[in-house]
């Protein structure tokens, strides 16, 4: 074998081997978007928990805007239009509960129902959808006001009516 042979013969390994790896590397990669609508009715969002940690705390009072389709967390019970409006965004699994037809909340994994009214408080992180560079669904306007975020709840420590 000559010498330009067996340096043709190392790079075909070498790419063999870069292939293998990048298969390997892209084997455990999602292609699913972070954040993703929940197949449910009314509209719900939930994200891919492994994609991020708890650095932020999140708190605020689950409302449901029937007429933007969207559940949303606010700073405060008496928060109208005008104030901080954050979307809620749940853990995998959540579900949208019913109570005599009507919406009354979520239910997450792991936990009792999360009545609407309810304050909700735990750790996750917010995404601006200005200047994030996820890919995050479009949401009704009224969902975000008042300089409002996307809050990724990925632990709720605690609920309280």
């Amino acid at each position: 074998m000559t010498g330009r042979e067996s340096c043709l013969r190392g790079s075909r390994l070498a790419q063999v081997f870069l292939a293998a790896l990048s298969a390997a590397v892209c084997f455990g990669c999602t292609s699913s978007p972070p954040v993703s609508m929940a197949e449910s009715d009314p509209a719900l969002l939930v994200h891919d928990v492994r994609r991020g940690g708890d650095d932020a705390q999140i708190d605020g009072y689950l409302r449901h805007l029937a007429d933007a389709d969207c559940f949303v967390l606010e700073p405060d019970a008496t928060t109208g239009p005008d104030g901080i409006r954050n979307v809620a965004v749940w853990p995998p699994g959540t579900t949208v509960w019913r109570d005599g037809g009507q919406v009354a909340g979520v239910e997450a994994p792991g936990r009792e129902p999360i009545a609407i009214g309810s304050r909700v408080v735990g750790g996750g992180g917010y995404t601006n959808p200005s200047t994030s560079d996820l890919d995050l669904p479009d949401v009704s306007p009224d969902c975000l006001t008042g300089g409002g975020e996307f809050a990724m709840l990925h632990t709720i420590t605690s609920v309280t009516p």
